[in-house]
């Protein structure tokens, strides 16, 4: 004969017999809900619905036993039922300045939890052992995840964390959000902005693929970031490189060069820590070392150009050649391909034959009419 329960303190005692097999999980939950309400005689709103929520998945156990489910959840209880507060049923995302980490603290969730180390595992293997490549790492002293503040970190938590809660940004972090909210309306493709409010740099509308490559990169307005943006195919915002030469030349994969403006461009090349040169369309069909030049104005113009690269240091090979086996060997970054005319493919944008970026090279030289 079942025994009849009156409240659902009864009902937490049952599930705890070997009548009802619980999950790894379930039990963890459904012992501290014994203790609460024997001990403390209180539990929350969100914790009585959880228990509710069991009940239901447990139906067919309670219906083995002789129990309806639904009836078992309109009993009420003897404990005192108080109101969950937001902080312990959102997730809450924060900024600990104490130790320069994104935190975010939400409450216990089976499912979150597994979505949340999937989406992680995607993007970098987890060891058996150590989840030492995680993006957020769990804190268990602090009971919070932990991440180091990158474009990737908070993107993770951005996309993920609304699936199964309400999420509240806090503090600087609410100020990033607010921002790139409104900012990812105004760009249609990926591009790195300067958030004023934070002063920080971020990319807005990014991608699982740009967020991996981006997530040991330092964002900021240097000649080098800006390079990597281009050679990521991230556009920069005007407000970045307000129209400072340099910073446009190290933004743009593909620019437009004066031959008079030569001497500049090979400094800003060197700071780039660029190597290589590669010689492509609209260059004589001459041999790099060779000592005679057709004195026509183009062979002039391109004389003048690798008499530049060379007096800069910079290590050159004609298109045909750079990727012959022997060469590639001594090659450790990707060249800059510099053309006479110009017309590009799009190999020499994307796949193994891809360049750093192409420089084409402009003559607004005054020519003579006889």
């Amino acid at each position: 004969m079942n025994i009849e329960f009156t409240h659902k303190e009864q009902v937490i005692f049952f599930m705890m017999t070997p009548s009802i097999s619980l999950s790894h999980y379930d039990y963890k939950f459904i012992s501290n809900m014994q203790s609460l309400t024997h001990d403390k005689k209180q539990i929350t709103s969100g914790q009585a619905d959880l228990f509710d929520k069991l009940l239901h998945k447990y139906r067919k156990q309670f219906g083995t036993n002789g129990y309806e489910s639904n009836n078992l959840v309109k009993l009420p209880w003897k404990c005192v039922i108080v109101e969950s507060l937001p902080k312990y049923t959102n997730a809450n995302v924060d900024w600990d300045d104490s130790i320069n980490k994104l935190v975010i603290r939400v409450p216990f969730k089976k499912d979150f939890i597994s979505s949340f180390r999937k989406e992680m595992s995607s993007y970098f293997p987890v060891n058996d052992t150590i989840d030492s490549n995680q993006t957020w790492i769990w804190n268990a002293e602090r009971k919070r995840y932990e991440a180091n503040p990158t474009t990737h970190a908070l993107r993770l938590a951005y996309e993920i964390l609304p699936r199964f809660f309400t999420t509240v940004y806090h503090n600087e972090v609410k100020d990033i959000i607010t921002e790139l909210s409104a900012r990812t309306v105004e760009y249609k493709d990926p591009t790195l902005i300067y958030v004023q409010d934070t002063a920080t740099y971020t990319v807005v509308n990014s991608n699982t693929v740009l967020d991996e490559l981006l997530e040991d990169c330092n964002l900021d307005n240097t000649p080098n970031c800006l390079y990597r943006m281009s050679q990521l195919g991230i556009k920069v915002d005007e407000s970045i490189t307000q129209g400072d030469p340099e910073l446009l030349f190290a933004s743009s994969y593909i620019v437009e060069c004066d031959i008079d403006e030569i001497e500049e461009w090979c400094i800003w090349l060197n700071k780039l820590n660029v190597e290589n040169i590669l010689l492509g369309r609209g260059s004589p069909h001459t041999q790099i070392g060779a000592s005679k030049y057709d004195r026509s104005k183009g062979h002039d113009i391109f004389k003048e150009c690798r008499d530049a690269l060379s007096k800069n240091n910079f290590r050159m090979q004609m298109q045909k050649d750079l990727f012959d086996e022997d060469n590639t060997k001594e090659i450790n970054s990707l060249p800059i391909l510099i053309q006479f005319n110009s017309i590009v493919e799009p190999e020499q944008c994307h796949g193994d034959n891809r360049n750093g970026k192409i420089i084409i090279i402009t003559n607004r030289r005054t020519v003579e009419i006889s």
